[in-house]
């Protein structure tokens, strides 16, 4: 992928603003991409090797998957003791209340 920044004004504030725009853009598609990424990582119980894989810390990691799978309706419920957040969702902690 190349960024092409040839349409950018060539006032010096005007640039900054029309860059930060820029910047909010790729960040926002780039963290739906990771957070994909993650997710789909851990479903596929390959999630070691994606937070060794990707350039996250495995709190971020989590927290990119905790979102997916919000924004997909919870669709998963992990139990696989991930994170606190696990155990929530695991049927055989709902049974014991």
């Amino acid at each position: 992928m190349i960024l092409n920044l040839s349409e950018a004004p060539k006032d010096p504030i005007e640039r900054l603003l029309y860059l930060s725009g820029v910047n909010e853009q790729v960040r926002k598609e780039l963290d739906a991409a990771f957070a994909e990424a993650y997710f789909e990582a851990r479903l596929q119980r390959r999630l070691d090797a994606a937070v060794a894989a990707g350039p996250y810390a495995r709190k971020r990691v989590l927290a990119y998957t905790r979102h997916e799978n919000q924004k997909r309706g919870r669709s998963v419920r992990w139990g696989d003791g991930a994170d606190a957040t696990s155990t929530a969702y695991d049927p055989a902690v709902w049974s014991k209340a």
